[in-house]
C-alpha cells in the first residue's frame, strides 16, 4: 500500500501467493477506510437557508468586524471556511471604509436640536480624541466630531 515493494516481491519474500497479498491489501485498505471515515450522524433538520448576496456578504463583514471584533484576516477565514467564498483582506478593508462613509453621512444628518441636556465626554479612537455625547432624557448617543 505504501508502494515500497511490488506485489510479486512481497509474495515471494513471505512465501505466499500474489492472490493472498492482494486479499490482505484489500482488508488493510478497508480497515483504514473504516477507521478514518467519520460515522454518519443522524440527519439534522435544516433550520433555514441563507441566500448569499453581495449585500448580505457586506453586512456579514461589517457585523463580524464590529460586533464580533474580528480582524480582517479572521473575516477572510470565516467567509472561506463557512461560506466557501474567496475574498481578500483588501476587500474587507474596502467594505469597512464604505460602511464608515455611510455611517458618517447618517451621523451628519442627525438633528440634535431637540437635545436639552447633553452629557459630553471625550473618547479615543486609536490615539485621536473624539467628542461624544448622550441625551440625558432619551439616552441617545451622538458624536460631535
Amino acid at each position: 500500500m505504501a508502494g515500497g515493494l511490488t506485489i510479486r516481491a512481497l509474495a515471494d519474500g513471505h512465501g505466499v501467493s500474489r492472490k493472498f497479498v492482494y486479499q490482505q491489501k484489500h482488508k488493510a485498505r478497508a480497515a483504514l477506510d473504516d477507521a478514518f471515515t467519520p460515522a454518519p450522524e443522524a440527519a439534522e433538520p435544516v433550520l433555514g437557508t441563507l441566500p448569499v448576496t453581495a449585500r448580505w456578504l457586506r453586512q456579514v463583514i461589517v457585523a463580524l468586524t464590529l460586533s464580533c471584533r474580528s480582524s480582517y484576516r479572521g473575516v477572510v477565514e470565516f467567509v472561506r471556511d463557512l461560506l466557501g467564498l474567496s475574498i481578500s483582506e483588501g476587500h474587507v478593508h474596502d467594505v469597512m471604509q464604505w460602511a464608515a462613509q455611510r455611517a458618517g453621512a447618517i451621523n451628519r444628518e442627525q438633528d440634535l436640536s431637540g437635545i436639552r441636556v447633553g452629557l459630553h465626554d471625550e473618547i479615543f479612537h486609536g490615539d485621536r480624541p473624539v467628542l461624544a455625547g448622550v441625551d440625558a432624557d432619551s439616552t441617545y448617543c451622538y458624536l460631535l466630531a
